[in-house]
């Protein structure tokens, strides 16, 4: 399953400019990978929309646990203390076409 996760800050909390938040950011950054693949989810991207302090990461997980377990890592919740996510199950356009196919 692929979930979309959107999290933002406020420019005051902003890792780049606030020093408290830098070193969880660049922590997170640096073991996200190892840390997802321990829950069997992989990274299948992310984005920093700089502007809008918001970053767009998609998994590609077996489960939500799996996700909700990769994202109670310290390491990732660290990240929690100067940001808001939210999670976005998504489904491919095909999946989506396919379902509607067989609701005729």
């Amino acid at each position: 399953m692929y979930v979309m996760r959107i999290s933002r800050h406020s420019p005051e909390a902003c890792p780049a400019f606030e020093a408290k938040h830098k070193d969880a950011f660049l922590t997170a950054v640096e073991k996200d990978e190892s840390l997802a693949a321990k829950h069997k989810v992989k990274i299948l991207g992310a984005w920093v929309d700089s502007p809008g302090h918001t970053v767009y990461s998609l998994y590609d997980t077996p489960s939500m646990e799996n996700l909700m377990e990769y994202t109670m890592e310290p390491e990732i919740m660290a990240t929690m203390a100067f940001q808001i996510s939210v999670m976005k199950p998504l489904k491919t356009v095909k999946e989506v076409a396919a379902s509607v196919k067989k609701k005729k």
